[in-house]
C-alpha cells in the first residue's frame, strides 16, 4: 500500500518556514514592497509565502537566500 502524504505536516514546515522569510525580512528593516523585488518575486507572493500558503521551489529557495545575503542553510535556521 502507498503512503499518503501528510499535508499537515508540509503547512507546518511552510508556515516555520514563512516565519523564518517575515523574520530575516524585518530584521532587515524591509518592507513586504521592498523585499519582494530584491527577492525576485512580488509582494503578494512574499505576503503568501510568509503565512505559509504557497509553496516554494528550489530555485526560489536559492534566489531567496541570495536575495538575502545568506546560505540555503542559514534560511532554513530553525525550519
Amino acid at each position: 500500500m502507498k503512503k499518503q502524504p501528510n499535508h499537515a505536516h508540509n503547512t507546518e514546515k511552510q508556515i516555520r518556514l514563512g516565519l523564518r522569510i517575515k523574520d530575516l525580512r524585518e530584521e532587515r528593516g524591509l518592507s513586504q514592497y521592498a523585499c519582494a523585488p530584491r527577492l525576485g518575486m512580488s509582494r503578494t507572493y512574499l505576503a503568501d509565502l510568509e503565512c505559509g500558503r504557497r509553496n516554494i521551489s528550489f530555485a526560489r529557495l536559492a534566489a531567496m537566500a541570495e536575495g538575502f545575503d545568506i546560505t540555503l542553510e542559514e534560511l532554513f535556521k530553525g525550519v
